[in-house]
């Protein structure tokens, strides 16, 4: 559908275009003006000087790219570079065009050569600094990321801390996994520092300090992670619970479990913990459950509640196999912003390239 949608528009684009190189001909030879209306439309506007004529060469190569014929794109608008006495405006255009078809193609280093030579000219600077900042994410250079989302900051007049954050955070990640848990500790931290509301910055130091069996301290980070960011509530219930019990205090995990039953009243991963932990107990798990079914009816509460309810029975386990199954299907998680639904935790999405919108997905029936 969209690639009709592009051909249909391109359709007027190239006639205009077309008519504009025709005038450009009229006042030479018939034979000139043949020359002039065939062959490709990129040749045919290779020799054309005007600001319209470029700036329809320049949205028609937009749109060859948008379409995925990154070959046209890029002979349109390095065809456009090539003029002879191009103006410094159309030049910075052409090179934001053709930045970007590199990009698109993968042609990393072609793309950054551009967008810096913008970026030191200041043309464009906003939308470059956006592009690079992209390119360095996907080169995984998080300290030259770092460097232009501040940059891209100050132009910008938004704060960009949660982006710079996330990259303190992946610094971190490359730290722990090569062993050095104090640079990672001190990435983490630095991440913290400039958003106050990263979870993962919190997450990593609780799982840092599970790493150095400081089990009161991790237990402390993983509870502030909940409070920066409640989505990620069913990530801390295992750890955190797995933390108490190292540090020999049940209690305090029972406490936490019966404040979040009251504070989450709308979360399954509290609801079960909770069942769970009565279970233990020799508490009433299946009126319990029943009353959150009732409230909120999902999935994983069910099948919860009919092994509790039918313990010992044959005849219900065709039923548990049939909904363990279904459970087995469901996503695990989910992205806010477009939607992927990918079966571990992404900080940042693979597909919209966002970060922080992937969460633990709702399972209601």
């Amino acid at each position: 559908m969209l690639t009709t949608l592009l051909s249909w528009a391109l359709l007027p684009l190239g006639i205009v275009l077309g008519l504009a190189l025709a005038r450009r001909g009229q006042g030479g030879s018939d034979e000139q003006r043949t020359t002039t209306m065939q062959g490709p439309l990129e040749s045919r506007s290779a020799g054309t000087g005007d600001s319209e004529t470029i700036e329809l060469q320049l949205t028609l190569g937009s749109l060859f790219r948008k379409r995925g014929e990154l070959d046209r794109a890029i002979q349109l608008h390095e065809a456009v570079l090539a003029r002879p006495a191009l103006s410094t405006a159309d030049s910075a255009s052409a090179r934001l065009e053709l930045a970007q078809d590199f990009l698109r193609g993968g042609v990393m280093d072609r793309a950054e050569s551009l967008l810096q030579t913008l970026v030191s000219h200041g043309e464009h600077l906003e939308a470059a600094l956006e592009l690079l900042l992209d390119l360095h994410e996907q080169g995984r250079d998080w300290r030259a990321a770092i460097d232009t989302a501040t940059r891209l900051q100050a132009v910008r007049g938004r704060s960009q801390a949660a982006r710079i954050a996330h990259h303190h955070c992946e610094l971190a990640e490359n730290a722990r996994h090569d062993g050095d848990l104090d640079k990672a500790r001190h990435q983490a931290l630095k991440a913290l520092d400039i958003d106050h509301g990263c979870a993962r910055a919190s997450l990593l130091l609780a799982s840092l300090a599970e790493a150095e069996r400081d089990w009161r301290t991790a237990a402390k980070a993983y509870v502030r992670a909940i409070e920066q960011d409640r989505r990620y509530l069913p990530e801390v219930l295992t750890p955190l619970k797995r933390c108490h019990a190292e540090a020999g205090d049940q209690a305090g995990y029972l406490e936490f479990l019966d404040d979040a039953v009251a504070d989450h009243p709308d979360s399954t991963a509290v609801a079960l913990a909770r069942a769970d932990v009565m279970s233990e107990q020799g508490g009433d798990v299946a009126d319990f459950l029943a009353t959150r079914l009732a409230s909120i009816p999902n999935w994983r509460a069910l099948l919860r509640w009919i092994e509790v309810d039918s313990a010992g029975s044959t005849a219900a386990q065709p039923i548990l196999a049939a909904f363990r199954q279904k459970l087995q299907q469901q996503p695990r998680y989910a992205c806010s912003s477009c939607g992927l639904k990918p079966s571990v935790l992404f900080w940042q999405c693979p597909s919209c390239k966002q970060w922080a919108t992937i969460a633990p997905a709702r399972d209601d029936l």
